[in-house]
């Protein structure tokens, strides 16, 4: 896949979200040329690229409240291209972290071990509804992990880690007591999450799937 760089003021009626997500299926594909970015490993650029925009979102304060298109909208072409030699830099780290990140379930294999995930979590389900503030607290906890190195993932974690506190500590959010040590409680949990080695996210493939992509890791 060849992608030449296109001047930002050409490019006024492009996405720019797509573009970014062009950009890191190229990069990764140079990493990892078994990927099949437009067909069973779609998912992967798709989380890469929400990954980034989640990056930018809380790595570039002065822009804080824009979207990533909006962001990308105001910047210079030298910027535009400084931000692509940045996401060759970016995407490696990502890379690196989806490996250590994810462990692969094959058929019944996953079972035990993600019923109890779910088990869990389910509990949180229905306090999470009764949440005014969860998109805050979600994105408290997303700006933790990624203050803390986590790239990977930053979403998903940051509701793992808001429905596990919720489970276990069942607070009164409306109590301003309760509700500090509650997100004192989650920041702590999204700390811990970014300082931990090894799997955090469950993938579970179909052993066909895993037939074909064995062999050639």
């Amino acid at each position: 896949m060849n992608i030449s760089y296109v001047p930002i003021q050409d490019r006024k009626e492009t996405n720019y979200m797509n573009y970014i997500e062009t950009l890191i299926a190229e990069k990764i594909k140079k990493i990892d040329s078994t990927l099949d970015a437009q067909g069973s490993d779609r998912k992967v650029i798709q989380l890469a690229s929400k990954d980034f925009a989640n990056y930018m979102k809380f790595t570039c304060k002065s822009t804080y409240n824009l979207c990533l298109d909006e962001k990308l909208e105001k910047f210079s072409k030298k910027k535009m291209s400084e931000l692509e030699s940045f996401l060759t830099i970016w995407t490696a780290m990502w890379m690196k972290k989806w490996q250590e990140r994810v462990k692969l379930f094959i058929g019944n294999q996953s079972k035990n071990e993600l019923n109890k995930l779910n088990k869990t979590l389910a509990k949180a389900g229905p306090m999470r509804q009764t949440i005014d503030c969860k998109q805050e607290l979600i994105d408290i906890i997303e700006s933790t992990l990624i203050n803390n190195g986590e790239i990977c993932g930053t979403e998903n974690l940051a509701e793992y880690a808001l429905k596990a506190e919720l489970a276990k500590n069942s607070p009164n959010i409306t109590d301003k007591a309760q509700a500090l040590t509650f997100l004192n409680n989650v920041m702590h949990r999204a700390h811990e999450i970014a300082k931990t080695s090894g799997p955090l996210m469950f993938v579970e493939a179909s052993k066909a799937y895993y037939s074909s992509v064995a062999p050639q890791k």
